[in-house]
């Protein structure tokens, strides 16, 4: 069973990732001709729908946050089918920079 792994990357930018992730991980299936493009493609829609749900509704993070995603997926007859029991997020807030700049300055004396 492959595993997709974005490895880190900003919040703004996971759909983009993990599509390009996807595409990459089955090329090779692909160019075989046993899996369409366009499965693919649905495939990655369905899966980000369903992360945007999560880290935008739910977790409420923001596009300069970073996250991390690892789900397991099954490749059969054609069809790609995502294993949502196995994924995995780990997210990191981002700390605004004045708020940074103030820790700074106050260890500093």
């Amino acid at each position: 069973m492959p595993t997709l792994s974005t490895g880190l990357v900003i919040a703004g930018a996971y759909a983009d990732k993990l599509r390009r992730t996807l595409f990459a991980q089955l090329s090779q299936k692909i160019k075989a001709g046993e899996l369409e493009s366009s499965e693919v493609a649905r495939a990655a829609a369905e899966i980000n729908q369903f992360l945007y749900n999560i880290l935008v509704d739910d977790l409420k993070i923001e596009k300069g946050d970073v996250v991390r995603i690892r789900v397991d997926y099954d490749v059969k007859e054609g069809s790609i089918t995502w294993k949502k029991d196995t994924l995995t997020l780990e997210v990191f807030k981002r700390v605004d920079d004045n708020k940074v700049a103030e820790a700074i300055k106050n260890r500093i004396g």
